[in-house]
Order: structure tokens, then C-alpha cells, then sequence
């Protein structure tokens, strides 16, 4: 236990502590059982001394054993929450605008596509899900636009060059 951080392990939550407790109430039972071994019967000077000793040495031992079963439980309970929050389902209502049917971005869940009803549509999601939204049609009319946009840029800069040097030579006029 030496080289385990204590603080990593309570970041688990409950489970984590838990865990330490059973840890605590392990190597408290394993000390009381060594001190136990260790007394020699023939230290007692009388029956009454062994006799106390005994039944001090028997409720240490389950009052210990009573801390492992409520550790225990405690360990147990935060097992079951991790599970269930594992578990547990969420609601995701995707809604896109506005709603053009020929640019409509391709939705998958997992591996599944999401049929997007009117621009909206419900998708239960466990932890650890992937959504994934492709814009492709979208992106390439864009990108098509912005190309067409370039030339006639240029086609006008070049009308205009042409134009000034229209202007500029001898013949204007004539």
C-alpha cells in the first residue's frame, strides 16, 4: 500500500473509501489477531485476569469485524452507483436549421443514421456514445460557391485591367 496513492483512490468516490476502510479494518483485525497469539496463557496470574482479557480481546474482535461489514456494504453500494451511472440513458433532442432537405447534414449514432423528421429528432445516448454530424453536402456547395466567387473575381479584375488599358491608348476616340 506503500507505493498506492490515497488521494487517487479517494477520487473514486465512495468506492474509494470504501475501499480504504476495508483496507483499515483489515490490518486492524490482522494487529489485534498477532496481539492475541503473542499473549502467553501463563502471563495471567489468575483465572479472573485471562478471563477479562478474553472477553476485551473478543469484542475488539467484533467491533473490527463490524467495521469490515459496514465497509463492505458502503464498498458495495459504490459499485452498484458506478454501474448505474455507467448505465444510465440520456436524452438528446438534435435539432438543425433551417431545414433544407438537399443540404440536411448526415447524423449517425454509433453506427446507426439518425432520420432527421422535420429538422428535429430524439436520440437516448448512454456514457460513452459517439454522435456524430456530417455537413458534406452543405461543405461542398460552399466550397463550389466560394470557387465560382474566385473566378468571377478575377474575371472582373481582368475586365477592368482591360478596360484601363482601353482608356489609356491612342486610338480612344476614334
Amino acid at each position: 500500500m506503500e507505493n498506492i496513492s490515497i488521494i487517487q483512490i479517494l477520487n473514486t468516490g465512495v468506492t474509494g473509501f470504501a475501499f480504504l476502510m476495508l483496507y483499515l479494518g483489515y490490518r486492524m483485525t490482522s494487529d489485534l489477531q498477532n496481539k492475541i497469539f503473542e499473549q502467553k496463557a501463563e502471563s495471567f496470574r489468575r483465572i479472573e485476569m485471562f478471563r477479562e482479557w478474553k472477553d476485551l480481546a473478543n469484542s475488539q474482535l467484533k467491533s473490527a469485524k463490524h467495521f469490515k461489514i459496514i465497509s463492505l456494504v458502503f464498498f458495495a453500494g459504490g459499485l452498484f452507483m458506478m454501474v448505474y451511472q455507467y448505465q444510465a440513458e440520456s436524452k438528446i433532442i438534435l435539432s438543425v436549421t433551417p431545414v433544407v432537405k438537399q443540404y440536411t447534414p448526415a447524423v449517425h449514432h454509433q453506427s446507426e443514421i439518425l432520420h432527421l423528421n422535420e429538422g428535429k429528432t430524439l436520440v437516448m445516448v448512454k456514457n460513452e456514445h459517439t454522435i456524430s454530424i456530417a455537413n458534406d453536402a452543405l461543405v461542398n456547395k460552399l466550397y463550389e460557391l466560394s470557387f465560382s466567387l474566385e473566378d468571377r473575381e478575377k474575371t472582373i479584375a481582368q475586365l477592368r485591367r482591360e478596360k484601363l488599358n482601353l482608356s489609356a491608348s491612342d486610338d480612344v476616340g476614334f
